[in-house]
């Protein structure tokens, strides 16, 4: 990746997820006895910043269930950018009893109905789900854009993330989400959507969402806002407070190529409002994101 803040994101996932899966080898099922809760498909993420993902299948429960496989990627340097960059990352996921270890990308190949990150299910009913989760938050490096020279670096964080999903119709879904950060005080998110999606005869499918997100001044500063000490020409001072940040939507194809072989295909777009469209960080206020995953489904 571009930047050295999605390196370090992308490392610790990898690292997360094979010593979990790995621990879930050694301590062995008897340790684990407890029953995954099942899970059921919602709609989540398909622009990496809140947004929507389609309904897939459902992971079947127990241990020894993994993914692993590829991401290619083109997407807005930073949120505002006007320049694109392309990058490349894992497709991981593994089960440790109720626990599942993730990275965003599997949902879409992998079924999940929760990604990214450590998650769990914690209420599952017939239309109603919950689950909470612990996430690595990806930064902001200075040296992407000449703009940010003399700002202070966004450093990759943990954030703690409740997440959920209504159903509707069997095609429809509505989705919410909470993300707290943990480490380096980045602020609060929330994001509400809506997530449809139908699979076709073929063997395809297909999917669309859109949604909008909230977040405190917190948040907003650390991404958008310049303090006077930090102000310069063509960079003016600008303290957003709390507010809408962006609303966004996806389309999206996924679809089983063998037993094992998925592949999955979506492109989403996300529009930066009210103190993230205005700060004079942001030189476009639409940026678009599109990525093709490869994976090999070990279930």
């Amino acid at each position: 990746m571009k930047t050295r803040d999605l390196n370090r994101g992308v490392a610790l996932n990898v690292w997360a997820t094979w010593l979990l899966v790995a621990a879930s080898t050694f301590i062995g099922k008897e340790a684990l006895a407890q029953p995954a809760a099942p899970s059921r498909a919602a709609p989540a993420h398909a622009l990496n910043a809140p947004g929507t993902e389609p309904d897939t299948e459902a992971v079947p429960d127990g241990d020894g269930k993994w993914v692993l496989g590829l991401t290619v990627s083109a997407t807005p340097s930073y949120a505002g950018a006007s320049d694109r960059q392309w990058g490349i990352r894992p497709v991981l996921a593994g089960r440790v009893g109720r626990w599942m270890v993730s990275t965003s990308s599997a949902r879409r190949l992998a079924g999940l109905s929760l990604a990214g990150g450590i998650s769990t299910t914690v209420v599952d009913s017939e239309r109603w789900q919950l689950g909470l989760g612990i996430r690595l938050t990806h930064g902001r490096d200075s040296a992407d854009n000449a703009l940010l020279v003399g700002l202070p670096d966004v450093r990759s964080s943990l954030a703690i993330r409740a997440s959920s999903h209504w159903v509707l119709t069997p095609a429809w879904r509505v989705t919410g989400s909470l993300q707290q950060d943990l480490q380096r005080g980045q602020g609060l998110h929330a994001t509400v959507g809506l997530g449809w999606s139908r699979r076709l005869a073929s063997g395809w499918t297909l999917d669309a969402g859109s949604g909008v997100t909230w977040a405190n001044a917190r948040a907003m500063n650390t991404f958008y806002g310049v303090s006077p000490d930090q102000a310069r020409a063509g960079r003016g001072a600008w303290l957003p407070g709390a507010g809408l940040e962006q609303w966004h939507w996806g389309v999206g194809a996924s679809r089983a190529l063998s037993t094992h072989w998925r592949v999955a295909t979506s492109v989403g777009r996300s529009t930066l409002l009210g103190g993230a469209a205005h700060s004079p960080l942001t030189l476009q206020r639409s940026g678009t994101t599109a990525q093709v995953s490869l994976a090999y489904v070990g279930w």
